[in-house]
């Protein structure tokens, strides 16, 4: 078992500049930061390729990492993704919905 706070601050570091300088606000609600995870590579590439791509669909607004017990939610408010596009990008540890209005939501289980 691994802690998942160092997954997490790893990938909040890397990308809380980029956002800043890119006017975008990256919040972090991390309540338990002694949780734990079995497969903390995975959750790192997939952490990782959310945030990279809400940054580069997202012109302004904020993006919000929520972790749960077992999932991360990653929500960015500037974009908004087709249905055929959220089927896309979901798969077997991730699942990707976006509405008008609310934005996309990256839900990666753990």
């Amino acid at each position: 078992m691994y802690r998942l706070s160092f997954v997490i601050s790893e990938i909040y570091n890397k990308y809380l500049p980029l956002a800043e300088k890119a006017g975008i606000t990256l919040n972090l609600d991390f309540p338990d930061t002694t949780q734990k995870v079995k497969e903390p590579s995975r959750v790192k590439k997939h952490l990782d390729t959310s945030i990279d791509s809400a940054l580069k669909r997202t012109i302004k607004g904020e993006i919000k990492i929520e972790v749960k017990k077992n999932h991360i939610i990653v929500r960015d408010t500037g974009t908004v993704l087709s249905k055929p596009m959220c089927e896309l990008l979901s798969g077997e540890h991730v699942k990707v919905s976006s509405r008008v209005g609310f934005g996309t939501t990256v839900t990666i289980s753990l």
